[in-house]
């Protein structure tokens, strides 16, 4: 039995020191001068594209950077997803889909921000406000009865989450988690 617990406790170990060596990979790609910042590709896509940002991430393929966003155009009632190349803002993919039920929380979030005249990549730096941090992930969400923006971060310290109330454009404290 304590052999058995020494080997789980082993290969715990390696699973963590494996997770551990991602992170500094994924945080050289996205510090890359070379690449478009997340920030440039997203304010890139505003200005090319239809509709409004609704979620950005960020994917890794064959060692390349990958930028993925979501745009609710509520014109159409259509959510159209891309593919970028990060190091250089090519696209790679689109893909045009009506808007489903599991949209709805989304598109509240859309709206509202409409409403206000914002966009989303204004949205993110006055939720970033003067953070070194690179995004992984944003999405605009809409829970219990709060629209805000969800960002995963990742900088030199880690990755952490944090919550942005669109309406009130201040962080969210019972939002915010590490």
């Amino acid at each position: 039995m304590a052999r058995w617990f020494i080997s789980l406790m082993l290969l715990s170990g390696l699973a963590g020191a494996n997770a551990a060596q991602a992170n500094p990979a994924v945080l050289e790609l996205l510090s890359d001068s070379q690449s478009l910042t997340p920030q440039k590709m997203i304010q890139q896509a505003e200005k090319t594209y239809p509709g409004v940002i609704s979620e950005f991430q960020i994917d890794v393929e064959n060692g390349q950077l990958i930028y993925e966003i979501s745009m609710i155009n509520t014109k159409d009632d259509t959510i159209s997803e891309f593919e970028f190349w990060a190091k250089d803002g090519r696209l790679i993919r689109q893909k045009v889909e009506a808007l489903e039920a599991d949209d709805k929380d989304e598109l509240k979030a859309v709206r509202l921000l409409k409403e206000m005249e914002q966009s989303f990549s204004q949205l993110l730096k006055l939720a970033m406000g003067d953070s070194n941090a690179h995004i992984l992930e944003a999405q605009l969400d809409h829970d219990l009865g709060i629209s805000y923006l969800e960002l995963k971060l990742i900088d030199a310290n880690g990755k952490h989450k944090i919550a942005f109330d669109i309406e009130n454009q201040r962080p969210l404290p019972l939002l915010k988690w590490d």
